[in-house]
Formats: structure tokens, sequence, C-alpha cells
């Protein structure tokens, strides 16, 4: 059987306003992504979406990445790189 997943990555910039965290929350659901690659992320508790959890690594400078990843999928083995640049998840071996 084959499956298809919609993937994205972002460069959000911050998400510094509640406008943008509501367009990037309206994008993600209007395209139904299960997996959402972030780049300069600067605090999670600006990214939370129902029905998707946070991978977040932010680095030494204050910037990183995260993923945001629908809840009926369970990822494992999740690795961060130091420098907040980069998460490392599998999801059905891949």
């Amino acid at each position: 059987m084959t499956y298809t997943y919609r993937i994205v990555t972002l460069n959000i910039n911050g998400l510094a306003s509640d406008t943008r965290q509501l367009m990037l929350e309206q994008f993600i659901r209007k395209q139904e992504v299960d997996f959402a690659m972030l780049q300069d992320v600067t605090s999670k508790q600006h990214i939370e979406l129902n029905g998707y959890y946070v991978i977040d690594n932010i680095g030494t400078a204050g910037r990183g990445t995260a993923l945001l990843i629908r809840e009926v999928l369970q990822v494992n083995r999740i690795k961060r790189i130091f420098s907040g640049r980069g998460v490392d998840v599998y999801y059905n071996n891949i």
C-alpha cells in the first residue's frame, strides 16, 4: 500500500505577531499538512496548533528550527543538532 504525506518547509522568521501565527495555522490546515519544517524559530511558545505537536530545536544564538507533526503520526529517534539548525526524526523507518 502506498501512502502520501504532505510535507512543507517554511522560513517563518520568528513568528513575531499573532497575525503571522494565524496565517501559518490557516495555511497548514487548508493544505492538510502532515509535516511542517520551520526555519528561524525563536521560541516554541509561539507555535501551538491543535492537532499537531511541536519538536523544536532552539540553538545557542536564540534561533533554530521546529517540526510540526500531525498528532496521529508517531515519530521516533528524535535528534537535535547543537546549533539549533536541524532536527532529525524517523517515521515508519523513513
